[in-house]
């Protein structure tokens, strides 16, 4: 039996998909340091690096990441460790996508119930300064 929890933080998943995008690659490889102060930083959880392993092994467990580790042996024979390799499968890809579509349609409906109100706003700035200006071309040319 394995210590990884039963439905992953998906959260997690997000901000790894924002190291991706960032970088404009599938894959990233930041610290489990990076990823939990990340975590925090845009989601508000905190989490220790012990429970950030346990959520990212039951992602890789469902097939919503892969990960590959990265330590090697060093010329003395010890361990040399580096950054863990995430990679997005394509269900995550599938559900990011969804994801975004799914805040895209909620924003544009949002921004389309607001639309009257910037349209109002920008018609009656226009309407002021066109007769500001319509004003100064009735106006005389200054004499030289």
């Amino acid at each position: 039996m394995n210590d990884y929890v039963a439905t992953p933080d998906m959260r997690i998943l997000h901000v790894l998909a924002r190291l991706c995008a960032r970088h404009e690659k599938l894959y990233c490889y930041p610290s489990g340091q990076t990823i939990v102060e990340l975590v925090w930083k845009f989601t508000g959880r905190r989490m220790s690096r012990r429970t950030l392993w346990r959520h990212t092994g039951a992602m890789e467990r469902d097939g919503w990441l892969g990960r590959t580790r990265r330590h090697e042996t060093g010329d003395q024979g010890q361990l040399v460790c580096h950054s863990t390799l995430y990679v997005l499968t394509r269900r995550a890809l599938k559900y990011l996508r969804a994801t975004i579509s799914n805040v895209w349609n909620w924003s544009t409906g949002a921004a389309k119930s607001l639309i009257h109100i910037a349209v109002t706003e920008v018609a009656e700035r226009l309407a002021r300064e066109s007769k500001s200006h319509s004003n100064r071309a009735a106006r005389a040319p200054p004499k030289r």
